[in-house]
């Protein structure tokens, strides 16, 4: 594509440089500048692009795009509005990319994006075949039937444009968790989607966001900006912020679930037990049965997500039971931990007040014994949710052992007092900042018929101190604690 033809396609301010290049790639990071790029300048949290628009340029950069005009620079350039969305609208205009031709489903919320885009993924896997499905999300990337760690919840989207374009065989389709900073930092733009999938909204990311209300209005986004023409919003409306986003799109394609009487998709009936979870929809007059191996009350809302959004998508209803059926686990969501114990272990990515509230009280129903919960919170992040993690804990467990996750570059000590300002005083508790050492003490309470959920980190292999990554998995750690245990009681 020449550069001319681009500008076109783009809202600039002004532009110079007099030449018209021809694009083969676009860049937001100077070091893989090369002959034929666009580079892109960003104007990031702590460094500006700016300053390595001479280094883009030395590398071979052919074009310049900034928020800032750059009449100095040597080659092409335009000034636009916004870099981020530039980036996105010329990375799929440069690469070539066609998303009228690729099925796509972005799922936004607070809790159940990852397990519902694992569902959605196996669903769309029996449409059109394993390698021709794309996932973006939490835990893994998978890109032609190979996996890659997620370094965000939702990747650039030049990234996705410039794999596809790499990629032999094209997706048919793709799914993707759609975060709420990525939509507020305009890391999707050039993506839309046939399908985007609201699970829920409650407190988390209050560090970013301003205020929940700014909080919903970038989830928002994903509907009034990011969808196909005729593309389907699919909404939890038992959730408050879930009705009021149907009610604000009203008048457009929707598809609502929930157990509320209105939902097109209504959950009548479930049961829920350790091995199965079985839910029972209305579906326009006609009743459905979904039966999955996925564990939890919070799974009969996933699971209804999916043939909402299977409806909304034009799959039927065998293809959503197979589906179903044919899931046994997410990584990291309420995920057993193999143990020839006389007690449960679970670990789960549960890291909100929320999300703790779901697991346990889930844990609670279906277990004889006591509850015993092993949390902390993650330092750098949304302060005001710490002493509300507390009191979930407090008012869904029998007792609880607090200690860190990823404190970052904030003092441990310092995020463990504020959790125990939301746990009563007299509610069985003790404080262990040290997650290893955590985990062998809940182990070491847990008596036969009891279970214990250690929550927080879910699927990740790393604990986050002082800006090092170590290794830590929680189901690591939870074995080599029993194995230990045992071998010291012989």
């Amino acid at each position: 594509m020449t550069w001319n033809d681009l500008t076109k396609q783009l809202e600039v301010r002004q532009s110079g440089g007099g030449q018209n290049p021809v694009l083969t790639g676009v860049t937001c990071d100077s070091r893989t500048a090369g002959p034929g790029s666009l580079y892109v300048s960003i104007q990031g949290f702590k460094v500006n692009g700016d300053a390595f628009i001479k280094s883009a340029v030395d590398k071979g950069a052919s074009a310049v795009l900034s928020e800032n005009p750059q009449p100095a620079c040597p080659v092409a350039w335009a000034q636009v509005p916004s870099a981020r969305r530039a980036l996105g609208l010329a990375s799929r205009a440069v690469y070539g990319i066609d998303m009228a031709k690729i099925r796509s489903v972005g799922v936004t919320g607070t809790n159940g994006k990852t397990t519902t885009a694992h569902l959605l993924q196996t669903l769309l896997q029996l449409v059109h075949g394993n390698d021709a499905v794309w996932m973006f999300g939490t835990i893994k990337y998978y890109e032609a039937g190979k996996t890659a760690a997620a370094h965000n919840t939702t990747p650039e989207a030049v990234e996705i444009f410039r794999d596809i374009a790499a990629a032999e065989k094209k997706p048919a389709a793709i799914v993707m968790e759609v975060s709420s900073h990525s939509l507020a930092l305009h890391r999707v733009a050039g993506l839309a989607f046939d399908c985007g999938l609201f699970t829920n909204l409650t407190q988390d990311h209050l560090d970013f966001h301003a205020s929940m209300e700014e909080y919903y209005h970038a989830k928002k986004m994903l509907f009034t900006e990011y969808l196909k023409p005729g593309g389907r919003a699919v909404i939890n409306t038992d959730d408050p912020y879930g009705q009021r986003l149907a009610r604000e799109l009203a008048g457009n394609p929707l598809v609502t679930f929930g157990r509320n009487e209105a939902a097109d998709v209504r959950i009548v009936d479930w049961q829920c037990g350790w091995g199965a979870t079985t839910v029972t929809l209305s579906l326009k007059g006609r009743r459905e049965i979904l039966t999955s191996r996925l564990a939890g009350f919070f799974n009969v809302y996933n699971m209804t997500a999916l043939a909402a959004a299977a409806t909304a998508l034009g799959i039927g209803m065998d293809t959503v039971r197979r589906c179903c059926e044919a899931v046994e686990t997410v990584p990291g969501r309420m995920d057993r931990v193999p143990l020839d114990a006389p007690f449960s272990v679970f670990v789960d990515y549960a890291h909100t007040p929320d999300a703790l509230v779901n697991v346990l009280s889930t844990v609670k129903k279906i277990g004889a014994g006591r509850l015993i919960c092993v949390f902390g919170c993650g330092g750098d992040r949304d302060k005001t949710k710490r002493a509300l993690m507390g009191r979930a804990v407090a008012e869904n467990a029998d007792e609880a052992v607090v200690t860190s996750d990823n404190p970052r570059s904030e003092d441990p000590q310092a995020i463990v007092r504020d959790i125990l300002r939301g746990i009563p005083l007299d509610f069985p508790h003790t404080a262990i900042v040290d997650r290893r050492e955590a985990i062998r003490k809940a182990l070491s309470m847990a008596r036969p018929g009891d279970c214990v959920v250690v929550a927080g980190k879910g699927h990740e292999d790393y604990q986050e101190i002082k800006g090092v990554r170590h290794h830590f998995d929680d189901r690591e750690e939870v074995i080599k604690a029993f194995s230990e245990a045992k071998a010291h009681a012989r």
